[in-house]
């Protein structure tokens, strides 16, 4: 984790999912095609779930994002759609 927070950015039949985690904020945030659908205030360390929908041809997905603690202060952070685990990169 670095001091500042997280991002992690990864891709869906062509829409960008991102988890960002805000240190000075103390927010986590999932943001689909750049737009923010749902966020958590993680003052203290806790397991977090943050949930949006993505439409893709018409058809709707759900997206559920993850931030697990691990060891205290380090969190294990994935991004699902409709159960299928998304790739991320971790790009901060």
């Amino acid at each position: 984790m670095a001091i500042t927070g997280d991002h992690y950015v990864g891709t869906y039949a062509g829409h960008t999912l991102e988890l960002v985690r805000n240190n000075w904020h103390k927010t986590l945030k999932l943001l689909i095609d750049g737009r923010e659908v749902a966020s958590e205030s993680c003052a203290l360390p806790h397991d977090m779930t943050l949930r949006g929908n993505l439409e893709v041809g018409g058809a709707r997905h759900s997206v559920v994002a993850q931030s697990l603690v691990d060891r205290l202060v380090l969190t294990a952070d994935s991004i699902e759609v409709d159960g299928q685990v998304v790739k991320l990169i971790k790009t901060k």
